[in-house]
Protein backbone atom coordinates (compact mmCIF):
# COMPACT_ATOMS: atom_id res chain seq x y z
CA UNK A 1 0.00 0.00 0.00
CA UNK A 2 2.83 2.16 1.17
CA UNK A 3 4.45 1.64 -2.31
CA UNK A 4 1.63 2.39 -4.25
CA UNK A 5 1.03 5.49 -2.57
CA UNK A 6 4.45 6.63 -3.81
CA UNK A 7 3.96 5.75 -7.37
CA UNK A 8 0.66 7.77 -7.00
CA UNK A 9 2.37 10.74 -5.34
CA UNK A 10 5.62 10.51 -8.20
CA UNK A 11 2.70 10.35 -11.20
CA UNK A 12 1.00 13.22 -9.53
CA UNK A 13 4.68 15.21 -8.87
CA UNK A 14 5.32 15.21 -13.12
CA UNK A 15 2.25 15.89 -13.71
CA UNK A 16 2.27 19.34 -12.29
CA UNK A 17 5.43 19.83 -12.82
CA UNK A 18 6.34 22.20 -15.79
CA UNK A 19 6.23 20.48 -19.49
CA UNK A 20 8.84 21.98 -21.66
CA UNK A 21 8.34 22.00 -25.57
CA UNK A 22 10.82 22.98 -28.51
CA UNK A 23 10.14 25.63 -31.09
CA UNK A 24 12.12 26.98 -33.50
CA UNK A 25 11.74 30.86 -35.05
CA UNK A 26 12.84 31.35 -38.52
CA UNK A 27 14.71 34.82 -39.03
CA UNK A 28 15.91 37.45 -41.54
CA UNK A 29 19.56 38.06 -40.87
CA UNK A 30 20.25 41.18 -42.41
CA UNK A 31 19.71 43.21 -39.10
CA UNK A 32 22.11 41.67 -36.74
CA UNK A 33 19.87 38.21 -36.27
CA UNK A 34 22.18 34.79 -35.96
CA UNK A 35 19.81 32.32 -38.20
CA UNK A 36 17.37 29.94 -36.55
CA UNK A 37 16.51 30.17 -32.59
CA UNK A 38 15.81 26.81 -30.71
CA UNK A 39 14.00 28.08 -27.54
CA UNK A 40 11.83 25.66 -25.37
CA UNK A 41 8.57 26.69 -24.00
CA UNK A 42 7.18 26.49 -20.31
CA UNK A 43 3.73 25.14 -21.59
CA UNK A 44 2.70 25.60 -17.64
CA UNK A 45 3.64 29.45 -17.34
CA UNK A 46 4.14 30.67 -20.49
CA UNK A 47 8.08 31.55 -20.45
CA UNK A 48 10.90 30.93 -22.56
CA UNK A 49 14.39 29.95 -22.74
CA UNK A 50 16.88 30.23 -25.60
CA UNK A 51 18.80 27.35 -25.85
CA UNK A 52 20.83 27.27 -28.76
CA UNK A 53 21.14 29.16 -32.30
CA UNK A 54 22.07 28.19 -35.86
CA UNK A 55 24.07 29.85 -37.98
CA UNK A 56 21.65 30.47 -41.86
CA UNK A 57 21.14 32.91 -44.33
CA UNK A 58 17.54 34.64 -44.12
CA UNK A 59 15.78 31.26 -42.75
CA UNK A 60 12.48 32.77 -43.07
CA UNK A 61 10.02 29.70 -42.71
CA UNK A 62 10.79 26.92 -41.09
CA UNK A 63 8.88 23.60 -40.44
CA UNK A 64 9.37 20.56 -38.57
CA UNK A 65 9.49 16.86 -39.78
CA UNK A 66 6.42 14.45 -38.23
CA UNK A 67 8.10 13.05 -35.31
CA UNK A 68 10.08 16.45 -34.58
CA UNK A 69 13.71 14.53 -35.73
CA UNK A 70 14.24 16.92 -38.68
CA UNK A 71 13.76 20.85 -39.55
CA UNK A 72 13.74 22.50 -42.95
CA UNK A 73 14.35 26.01 -43.93
CA UNK A 74 13.76 28.23 -46.54
CA UNK A 75 16.86 30.30 -47.46
CA UNK A 76 14.85 33.33 -48.86
CA UNK A 77 17.43 34.62 -51.51
CA UNK A 78 18.16 35.63 -55.03
CA UNK A 79 18.39 33.38 -57.87
CA UNK A 80 21.64 32.02 -57.57
CA UNK A 81 21.72 31.57 -54.02
CA UNK A 82 18.29 30.83 -53.03
CA UNK A 83 18.12 27.56 -51.24
CA UNK A 84 16.35 24.64 -48.56
CA UNK A 85 18.42 23.42 -46.08
CA UNK A 86 17.50 20.35 -43.77
CA UNK A 87 18.79 20.13 -40.07
CA UNK A 88 18.72 17.07 -37.67
CA UNK A 89 17.29 18.00 -34.20
CA UNK A 90 18.19 15.90 -31.16
CA UNK A 91 16.34 17.28 -28.90
CA UNK A 92 19.04 20.19 -27.89
CA UNK A 93 20.47 21.04 -31.07
CA UNK A 94 20.02 21.29 -34.59
CA UNK A 95 22.45 19.62 -36.90
CA UNK A 96 23.38 21.14 -40.51
CA UNK A 97 22.51 18.16 -42.91
CA UNK A 98 22.42 19.00 -46.64
CA UNK A 99 21.26 22.44 -48.63
CA UNK A 100 19.56 22.39 -52.36
CA UNK A 101 18.85 25.11 -54.85
CA UNK A 102 15.70 25.95 -55.24
CA UNK A 103 15.95 27.25 -59.11
CA UNK A 104 14.04 29.92 -58.27
CA UNK A 105 14.06 33.14 -56.01
CA UNK A 106 13.60 34.39 -52.66
CA UNK A 107 11.84 31.18 -51.27
CA UNK A 108 9.06 32.09 -48.60
CA UNK A 109 7.79 29.04 -47.48
CA UNK A 110 8.07 24.97 -47.24
CA UNK A 111 5.41 22.40 -46.65
CA UNK A 112 6.31 18.88 -44.88
CA UNK A 113 4.09 16.17 -45.88
CA UNK A 114 2.73 13.57 -42.83
CA UNK A 115 2.23 10.89 -45.20
CA UNK A 116 5.02 10.94 -47.69
CA UNK A 117 8.59 11.65 -48.29
CA UNK A 118 7.86 15.10 -49.89
CA UNK A 119 8.32 18.56 -49.57
CA UNK A 120 7.09 21.60 -51.50
CA UNK A 121 9.21 24.82 -51.46
CA UNK A 122 7.16 28.31 -52.97
CA UNK A 123 9.50 30.96 -54.43
CA UNK A 124 7.95 34.34 -54.05
CA UNK A 125 10.49 35.25 -56.74
CA UNK A 126 9.69 33.95 -60.34
CA UNK A 127 6.20 32.47 -59.44
CA UNK A 128 7.86 28.99 -58.99
CA UNK A 129 7.43 25.60 -56.80
CA UNK A 130 10.34 23.56 -56.14
CA UNK A 131 9.72 19.21 -55.28
CA UNK A 132 11.71 17.61 -53.10
CA UNK A 133 11.99 13.50 -52.15
CA UNK A 134 13.72 12.98 -48.53
CA UNK A 135 15.87 10.20 -47.99
CA UNK A 136 15.50 7.60 -45.25
CA UNK A 137 17.40 10.00 -43.09
CA UNK A 138 15.33 12.86 -43.55
CA UNK A 139 17.75 14.43 -45.61
CA UNK A 140 16.68 16.05 -48.56
CA UNK A 141 16.85 14.36 -52.12
CA UNK A 142 17.00 15.70 -55.44
CA UNK A 143 14.75 18.11 -56.75
CA UNK A 144 12.16 15.87 -58.89
CA UNK A 145 9.91 19.03 -59.95
CA UNK A 146 9.94 22.84 -60.61
CA UNK A 147 6.75 23.44 -61.29
CA UNK A 148 6.58 27.04 -62.94
CA UNK A 149 3.30 29.48 -62.71
CA UNK A 150 2.72 31.78 -64.74
CA UNK A 151 -0.09 34.87 -64.49
CA UNK A 152 -1.06 38.24 -63.20
CA UNK A 153 -3.78 40.13 -62.08
CA UNK A 154 -5.76 43.74 -61.60
CA UNK A 155 -2.38 45.49 -59.08
CA UNK A 156 0.28 46.20 -61.30
CA UNK A 157 2.54 46.75 -58.53
CA UNK A 158 1.82 43.74 -57.00
CA UNK A 159 0.67 41.61 -59.63
CA UNK A 160 2.57 42.41 -62.42
CA UNK A 161 3.56 38.42 -62.21
CA UNK A 162 3.16 35.32 -61.10
CA UNK A 163 3.81 35.11 -57.30
CA UNK A 164 3.65 31.43 -55.37
CA UNK A 165 3.45 32.41 -51.67
CA UNK A 166 2.64 29.01 -50.15
CA UNK A 167 1.60 25.34 -50.59
CA UNK A 168 -0.82 23.63 -48.03
CA UNK A 169 -1.41 19.69 -47.86
CA UNK A 170 -5.12 18.75 -47.99
CA UNK A 171 -5.65 17.11 -43.97
CA UNK A 172 -5.65 14.05 -45.75
CA UNK A 173 -2.00 14.32 -47.37
CA UNK A 174 -3.34 13.17 -50.84
CA UNK A 175 -3.37 16.98 -52.39
CA UNK A 176 -1.34 19.98 -52.42
CA UNK A 177 -3.00 23.80 -53.08
CA UNK A 178 -0.35 26.24 -54.51
CA UNK A 179 -1.35 29.86 -53.95
CA UNK A 180 -0.47 32.67 -56.82
CA UNK A 181 -0.37 36.09 -55.04
CA UNK A 182 0.21 37.63 -58.49
CA UNK A 183 -2.32 35.94 -60.55
CA UNK A 184 -5.37 35.54 -57.88
CA UNK A 185 -5.31 32.05 -58.16
CA UNK A 186 -5.10 29.06 -56.59
CA UNK A 187 -3.86 25.64 -58.19
CA UNK A 188 -4.76 22.20 -56.62
CA UNK A 189 -2.37 19.32 -57.13
CA UNK A 190 -2.81 15.63 -56.06
CA UNK A 191 0.25 13.38 -54.86
CA UNK A 192 1.38 10.78 -56.81
CA UNK A 193 3.86 8.45 -57.09
CA UNK A 194 5.75 8.00 -60.72
CA UNK A 195 8.27 6.20 -61.22
CA UNK A 196 9.46 5.90 -57.57
CA UNK A 197 9.53 9.15 -57.06
CA UNK A 198 6.22 11.37 -55.14
CA UNK A 199 5.08 13.87 -57.63
CA UNK A 200 2.14 16.95 -58.37
CA UNK A 201 0.17 16.37 -60.79
CA UNK A 202 -2.78 19.58 -61.81
CA UNK A 203 -6.06 18.96 -61.12
CA UNK A 204 -8.00 21.93 -61.41
CA UNK A 205 -7.72 25.88 -60.27
CA UNK A 206 -9.53 27.60 -57.51
CA UNK A 207 -10.12 31.54 -58.57
CA UNK A 208 -9.74 34.15 -55.92
CA UNK A 209 -11.06 37.57 -55.36
CA UNK A 210 -9.25 39.75 -57.58
CA UNK A 211 -6.59 42.14 -56.62
CA UNK A 212 -6.72 40.25 -53.08
CA UNK A 213 -3.77 38.13 -53.55
CA UNK A 214 -3.85 34.94 -51.56
CA UNK A 215 -1.02 34.42 -49.22
CA UNK A 216 -1.75 31.27 -46.87
CA UNK A 217 -4.83 29.21 -46.43
CA UNK A 218 -6.19 26.78 -43.83
CA UNK A 219 -8.27 23.80 -44.10
CA UNK A 220 -10.78 22.20 -41.51
CA UNK A 221 -10.61 18.74 -40.37
CA UNK A 222 -12.27 17.10 -42.50
CA UNK A 223 -11.22 19.20 -45.07
CA UNK A 224 -14.77 20.54 -45.95
CA UNK A 225 -14.25 23.78 -45.19
CA UNK A 226 -11.27 26.35 -46.86
CA UNK A 227 -10.43 29.94 -45.60
CA UNK A 228 -7.80 31.20 -48.03
CA UNK A 229 -6.20 35.08 -46.39
CA UNK A 230 -5.79 37.49 -49.07
CA UNK A 231 -2.65 40.00 -48.38
CA UNK A 232 -3.41 42.35 -50.23
CA UNK A 233 -7.26 43.48 -48.95
CA UNK A 234 -7.03 41.70 -45.65
CA UNK A 235 -9.94 39.61 -45.99
CA UNK A 236 -10.46 36.12 -45.42
CA UNK A 237 -12.50 33.89 -48.28
CA UNK A 238 -14.63 31.22 -46.86
CA UNK A 239 -14.87 28.24 -49.53
CA UNK A 240 -17.10 25.03 -48.82
CA UNK A 241 -16.78 21.49 -50.61
CA UNK A 242 -19.90 20.75 -52.55
CA UNK A 243 -18.84 17.56 -54.64
CA UNK A 244 -15.04 18.29 -56.00
CA UNK A 245 -15.94 21.57 -56.11
CA UNK A 246 -15.65 24.60 -53.66
CA UNK A 247 -18.09 27.48 -53.27
CA UNK A 248 -17.45 30.63 -52.05
CA UNK A 249 -19.46 31.76 -49.57
CA UNK A 250 -18.00 34.65 -47.74
CA UNK A 251 -15.01 37.32 -47.63
CA UNK A 252 -14.55 38.65 -44.60
CA UNK A 253 -12.69 41.67 -43.29
CA UNK A 254 -10.19 40.94 -40.44
CA UNK A 255 -9.77 44.70 -39.48
CA UNK A 256 -11.69 46.25 -37.40
CA UNK A 257 -14.50 48.43 -38.77
CA UNK A 258 -12.69 51.75 -38.61
CA UNK A 259 -9.55 51.05 -39.74
CA UNK A 260 -8.32 52.71 -43.10
CA UNK A 261 -4.51 51.89 -43.40
CA UNK A 262 -2.48 50.38 -45.43
CA UNK A 263 -2.95 46.20 -45.21
CA UNK A 264 -0.39 43.51 -45.40
CA UNK A 265 -2.28 40.49 -44.50
CA UNK A 266 0.23 37.29 -43.35
CA UNK A 267 -0.57 34.09 -41.40
CA UNK A 268 -4.21 32.37 -40.76
CA UNK A 269 -4.31 29.60 -37.81
CA UNK A 270 -7.19 27.27 -36.78
CA UNK A 271 -7.80 26.16 -33.30
CA UNK A 272 -7.71 22.22 -33.17
CA UNK A 273 -11.49 22.05 -32.56
CA UNK A 274 -12.33 24.03 -35.38
CA UNK A 275 -13.95 26.86 -33.43
CA UNK A 276 -11.88 29.82 -33.50
CA UNK A 277 -9.78 31.20 -36.29
CA UNK A 278 -6.96 34.00 -36.26
CA UNK A 279 -5.43 35.84 -38.90
CA UNK A 280 -2.35 38.67 -38.61
CA UNK A 281 -2.45 41.86 -40.39
CA UNK A 282 0.89 43.73 -40.70
CA UNK A 283 0.85 47.43 -42.52
CA UNK A 284 -0.32 49.87 -40.54
CA UNK A 285 -2.35 47.79 -38.71
CA UNK A 286 -0.53 45.56 -36.75
CA UNK A 287 -3.10 42.97 -35.46
CA UNK A 288 -4.31 39.97 -35.09
CA UNK A 289 -8.19 39.22 -35.81
CA UNK A 290 -10.18 36.53 -33.65
CA UNK A 291 -13.66 34.94 -35.23
CA UNK A 292 -15.48 32.33 -34.40
CA UNK A 293 -16.78 29.60 -36.30
CA UNK A 294 -19.92 27.94 -36.34
CA UNK A 295 -21.01 23.91 -37.12
CA UNK A 296 -21.61 24.70 -40.41
CA UNK A 297 -18.10 26.71 -40.75
CA UNK A 298 -19.49 29.81 -40.86
CA UNK A 299 -17.15 32.89 -39.92
CA UNK A 300 -18.04 35.96 -37.04
CA UNK A 301 -15.71 38.17 -36.58
CA UNK A 302 -15.50 38.29 -32.63
CA UNK A 303 -11.85 40.83 -31.50
CA UNK A 304 -9.36 42.47 -33.30
CA UNK A 305 -5.96 42.91 -30.51
CA UNK A 306 -2.51 45.07 -31.29
CA UNK A 307 -0.03 42.73 -31.88
CA UNK A 308 2.18 44.84 -29.26
CA UNK A 309 4.87 45.12 -32.08
CA UNK A 310 4.80 46.19 -35.62
CA UNK A 311 5.28 43.54 -38.88
CA UNK A 312 3.03 40.41 -37.64
CA UNK A 313 4.54 38.25 -40.38
CA UNK A 314 3.56 35.19 -38.67
CA UNK A 315 2.37 33.60 -35.45
CA UNK A 316 1.19 30.21 -34.00
CA UNK A 317 -0.31 28.47 -31.55
CA UNK A 318 1.07 26.42 -28.35
CA UNK A 319 0.14 22.56 -28.94
CA UNK A 320 -1.28 22.61 -25.90
CA UNK A 321 -3.70 25.89 -27.66
CA UNK A 322 -3.36 27.89 -24.58
CA UNK A 323 -0.78 30.20 -26.18
CA UNK A 324 -0.90 32.75 -28.95
CA UNK A 325 3.03 33.90 -30.07
CA UNK A 326 3.18 36.41 -32.61
CA UNK A 327 6.61 37.27 -34.53
CA UNK A 328 6.93 40.84 -34.84
CA UNK A 329 9.63 41.23 -37.92
CA UNK A 330 10.29 45.53 -37.52
CA UNK A 331 10.23 45.71 -33.74
CA UNK A 332 12.37 42.63 -32.86
CA UNK A 333 9.64 40.97 -30.67
CA UNK A 334 7.68 37.60 -30.14
CA UNK A 335 5.09 38.24 -27.58
CA UNK A 336 3.40 35.63 -26.12
CA UNK A 337 -0.39 35.92 -25.22
CA UNK A 338 -2.75 33.84 -22.81
CA UNK A 339 -5.60 32.48 -24.90
CA UNK A 340 -8.71 31.25 -23.37
CA UNK A 341 -10.02 28.38 -25.03
CA UNK A 342 -13.71 28.24 -24.27
CA UNK A 343 -13.63 32.03 -26.21
CA UNK A 344 -10.93 32.05 -28.28
CA UNK A 345 -10.12 35.23 -26.35
CA UNK A 346 -6.19 36.49 -25.91
CA UNK A 347 -5.67 38.31 -22.77
CA UNK A 348 -3.88 41.31 -22.31
CA UNK A 349 -1.18 39.66 -19.49
CA UNK A 350 1.74 38.89 -22.26
CA UNK A 351 5.43 38.22 -22.23
CA UNK A 352 7.60 39.07 -24.44
CA UNK A 353 11.30 37.38 -26.27
CA UNK A 354 13.85 39.99 -28.33
CA UNK A 355 14.99 38.39 -31.19
CA UNK A 356 16.03 39.93 -34.23
CA UNK A 357 13.86 40.38 -37.08
CA UNK A 358 11.95 37.14 -36.03
CA UNK A 359 9.48 35.74 -39.37
CA UNK A 360 8.26 32.35 -38.51
CA UNK A 361 7.58 30.28 -35.18
CA UNK A 362 7.38 26.32 -35.39
CA UNK A 363 6.39 23.92 -32.71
Amino acid sequence: MKQTLVIILSFLTLQGAAQQVPFFVGTYTDKGSQGIYFYMFDTKIGTTDLYATTSAENPSFVAKSTDGKMVYAVNEMGDQTAAVSAYAFDGDNLSFVNTLPTNGSYPCHIAVSQRDPLVVVSNYGGGSASVYNLEKDGSLGRMVQHIQHTGSGPDKDRQGASHVHSAFFTPDYKHVYLQDLGSDKITIYAVDKEKGDYVLKEESTLATPAGGGPRHIVFDEKGKNLYVLLEMSAEVVHYRKDGYKWELLTVSSINADDFKGENGAAEIKLSKDGKFLYASNRGEANSIALFSVDKGGELKRVNVYSTKGKGPRNFNLSPDEKYLLVANQYTNNIVIFPRNAATGELSDETREIRVASPVCIAF
